[in-house]
């Protein structure tokens, strides 16, 4: 769903059909299996309120590590947005549940190009080792590689259209460890590169993307 890949704070996120209790869509940077998650717990809450004539459940929220699941109902479905810890549960169903016309309405999102250089390296290592062939493979990849090595930066950024971007303006004192954090997930990249294709090919294509960055 394109507006939650929009939302500030969203590590991931599952839609679940209501009907039949199915996965429809798991997508973003978290390494939680959301899906299941989700599935089971939206169709737990559904027997649990029908056997307790508890009338509607508002959500369900899980607590786990640093993250929290958040599971409510949406139109003809259950979405399972994965949020940290501390988050506000209802403040993030609010913006779900905001009218598209007030969520197509983009805030500015300010990005150092220490950060922003870094991001566009990723990118480029991801179409040039996948190409159009082979291209969800690697997204698949980075976003492994984003899940496992995030850390802080998980909540601001995500895959978005295909490409990784930045969700929200990152903290001014996060710049260094954010960036650290991205070079991880450059090496990250590489190194699968060099297991997939071995290491020769890897290397010609790491400096096609050097290229293209030095001609910005």
């Amino acid at each position: 769903m394109e507006i939650l890949d929009k939302i500030p704070g969203i590590i991931g996120y599952a839609v679940i059909n209501a009907d039949d209790g199915s996965i429809e869509e798991v997508r973003g940077s978290s390494t939680t299996p959301l899906g299941d998650l989700a599935a089971f717990f939206s169709s737990a809450g559904d027997v649990i309120k029908n056997s307790l004539a508890l009338g509607g459940i508002n959500y369900i929220s899980l607590s786990y590590g640093a993250n929290r699941l958040v599971i409510f109902p949406f139109d003809s479905k259950y979405l399972g947005i994965e949020i940290e810890r501390d988050g506000d549960p209802l403040l993030f169903m609010e913006q779900v549940k905001i009218p598209p016309t007030e969520v197509a309405q983009p805030k500015t999102i300010e990005v150092p190009r220490s950060l922003s250089s870094k991001v566009t390296q990723v990118n480029l290592l991801v179409e040039e080792f996948g190409g159009e062939a082979n291209r969800g493979h690697w997204l698949e990849v980075l976003n492994q590689g984003v899940g496992i090595l995030g850390g802080d930066l998980l909540p601001f950024i995500g895959i978005i259209e295909n490409k990784l971007s930045f969700k929200d303006s990152p903290p001014a004192d996060k710049e260094d460890e954010f960036v650290q954090g991205l070079r991880s997930i450059i090496d990250f990249l590489v190194k699968k590169a060099v297991e997939e294709m071995g290491s020769s090919q890897a290397r010609v294509k790491v400096q096609v993307v050097i290229e293209k960055m030095r001609q910005g």
